[in-house]
């Protein structure tokens, strides 16, 4: 009897944490890509991250340039503060060694690479430097989990 006291919790905490670590999937894709937004906006208003934003920006992978895209505008985005924002939002996109992007398309940096020409040609000096250096990582990181 005192065993079945300690089953039945041990059971119950097992099935909600298995159950909660796939909650993303249940979610729609618009849903999940206006949370990627909130979390663009989050670390670009407040500078710092959370684990979530960093879990939502790599499963994103290609995806986060997206909502870069839609959430600032290129004058926003080479403001200093918030173009390091940017690079690391890019970084933590593209950083993780297996891709862990969920969609393999976003695992490619097609629309990074093109955001990143814009904000090379929209900054200048150590801010060019920095953007440059993003993508020289971008492109090394892809190439080596392919």
């Amino acid at each position: 009897m005192r065993t079945m006291l300690w089953v039945a919790p041990a059971i119950l905490s097992m099935s909600l944490f298995t159950s909660g670590q796939d909650w993303q999937h249940c979610q729609s894709d618009a849903g999940s890509f206006q949370q990627l937004k909130t979390s663009v906006h989050s670390v670009t208003t407040m500078h710092g991250y959370s684990g979530w934003d960093e879990k939502a920006f790599s499963r994103f992978g290609d995806m986060t340039s997206v909502a870069l895209l839609q959430s600032l505008s290129y004058d926003e985005m080479t403001a200093p503060q918030t173009l390091r924002d940017v690079l690391l939002i890019i970084r933590l996109a593209f950083d993780c060694p297996a891709g862990c992007a969920v969609i393999a398309d976003d695992r490619k940096p097609k629309v990074t690479l093109l955001l990143l020409d814009q904000l090379h040609n929209r900054t200048r000096g150590p801010s060019q430097s920095a953007v440059d250096e993003m993508k020289n990582f971008v492109i090394q990181h892809v190439h080596s989990t392919e």
